[in-house]
């Protein structure tokens, strides 16, 4: 897959967003719930409205034609994916909460 489309009028954790990402697959995804929190908008993939879809069909069609920069995002894509969201940053957050108590 050369890039991941997540075309969504409302959206919460996209756990496919997430997949995409951990294989270094840039995205077009429309501002919607989590998503931005996720995607870095022209970093790792591009951000659209939700109800622009030829804003969203433009993003698809700059990715497609600039082969090195889809490249650049695949691999900001999957780095950010290890720095913010795999199962080793996770328990890390959760040893840190723990670790700091709440008090119970």
């Amino acid at each position: 897959m050369d890039i991941f489309r997540l075309l969504s009028f409302t959206e919460g954790t996209s756990m496919t967003l997430l997949e995409a990402m951990s294989l270094g697959i840039p995205t077009v995804a429309t501002r919607v719930g989590g998503t931005p929190e996720i995607v870095a908008d022209d970093e790792t993939g591009i951000l659209t409205e939700s109800d622009n879809l030829g804003e969203f069909t433009g993003a698809l069609k700059l990715l497609l034609s600039q082969l090195a920069k889809r490249k650049q995002r695949a691999q900001k894509a999957k780095q950010r994916f290890r720095d913010r969201f795999s199962v080793a940053k996770m328990v890390k957050q959760y040893q840190r909460l723990y670790e700091a108590g709440t008090g119970y």
